[in-house]
């Protein structure tokens, strides 16, 4: 774990590219899953239409999954940015992008279907829901919001950085810089 948080410099933490393939592998393999669940319901026997239902489920969930994935494996910028201003938040699909350490009223962790989550809570989530360009994260957005108290969610999935390693140091300079802007 990380000893000492400094403030003053910036810390780039880069994607995993690593991770990202597998998570694509991943992401795919559920998609064929979900294709095979609709090509062949009846090899269940009892609620082939039930099957059916999930393979389409599977299909959108899992395709726009590969999509956003793919993306990131091409992005050249590093997934999360740390500086005196604030967290540059480019580490997902549903990624924020800039949050100013005062506009930021907690961080915490949740757990979503052995998902680890860092949430961070702000002071105008409306701000960040409609930034979003894209229907689905804006969507996704919304339904963070909605369901967890804030809009921001953070993992380390995709980076070069371990959950708990993120999770401290995001603690640690945003305690330090709003202690610093109190001075």
């Amino acid at each position: 774990m990380t000893e000492y948080v400094n403030t003053n410099e910036t810390l780039k933490i880069p994607l995993s590219k690593g991770k990202l393939v597998l998570l694509l592998a991943g992401a795919l393999l559920f998609v064929i899953l979900g294709l095979w669940f609709i090509k062949q319901p009846e090899i269940f026997r009892k609620g082939v239409a039930l099957i059916i239902v999930i393979g389409y489920a599977a299909v959108i969930f899992f395709g726009i999954s590969a999509i956003f994935i793919f993306r990131k494996l091409f992005d050249t910028k590093a997934g999360i940015i740390l500086d005196d201003k604030g967290i540059h938040d480019n580490s997902g699909g549903v990624s924020a992008g800039f949050i100013p350490w005062g506009n930021i009223t907690n961080i915490s962790t949740i757990e979503v279907s052995r998902q680890k989550l860092i949430m961070i809570e702000v002071s105008t989530p409306d701000d960040y829901i409609n930034r979003q360009t894209n229907y689905i994260a804006k969507k996704a957005a919304a339904i963070n919001h909605k369901m967890y108290g804030s809009p921001i969610s953070i993992t380390a999935t995709s980076l070069k950085y371990s959950f708990d390693d993120l999770y401290y140091t995001l603690r640690k300079r945003w305690q330090q810089n709003i202690s610093a802007s109190e001075l």
